[in-house]
C-alpha cells in the first residue's frame, strides 16, 4: 500500500510538472521497473513499480546531420524500494525522434547505491528504454 501511495504522489507530481514546463515529454519506459517517464526542460523523471529516479541533463547535443540520434549526459539519483536501496547515477543516453513529436530513448547508467539491510555500497550499471511524446 505504501508503494502505491508513493507512486501515485510521484505520478501526480510528474503530470503537474508537465503542465508547467516549457518543453514537456511524457511516455512509458523500463527503468526502475515499468512505469511513467517525463522530461521537463532539462529534467528527466521516472516513476515505476520498482522505484523512482530523477536526473538533471547537463549536456546534450546532436551528432552529424546524417546521424538521426541525439545524445545526453545527466546526473541524478534513484530509489529502488524493492531492494531497499538508493543512490546516485550518471545516465548516458541516446534519443531517436522517429515521428513528429515522438521519440524513443535508451540509456545506460553507472551508479553507486547503498543498501539499508546489508549496510554496504555497491557499484553497478543499469539500463533504460522508453518512448515519449512531446506536448
Amino acid at each position: 500500500m505504501k508503494k502505491l501511495i508513493i507512486s501515485l504522489i510521484c505520478t501526480t507530481t510528474l503530470l503537474a510538472a508537465a503542465a508547467t514546463a516549457n518543453a514537456a515529454k511524457i511516455g512509458f519506459a523500463v527503468d526502475q521497473g515499468f512505469g511513467v517517464t517525463g522530461q521537463f526542460d532539462n529534467i528527466n523523471a521516472f516513476v515505476g513499480n520498482d522505484g523512482i529516479s530523477g536526473d538533471y541533463i547537463f549536456e546534450q547535443g546532436s551528432f552529424r546531420k546524417e546521424i538521426p540520434f541525439h545524445y545526453y549526459i545527466a546526473g541524478g539519483a534513484f530509489i529502488d524500494w524493492d531492494d531497499d536501496k538508493y543512490g546516485v547515477r550518471v545516465p548516458l543516453g541516446l534519443t531517436f525522434p522517429f515521428a513528429t513529436k515522438w521519440e524513443a530513448f535508451g540509456q545506460v547508467s553507472p551508479d553507486l547505491s547503498y543498501r539499508d539491510k546489508q549496510d554496504d555500497f555497491k557499484f553497478s550499471v543499469s539500463a533504460a528504454l522508453g518512448l515519449r511524446y512531446a506536448f
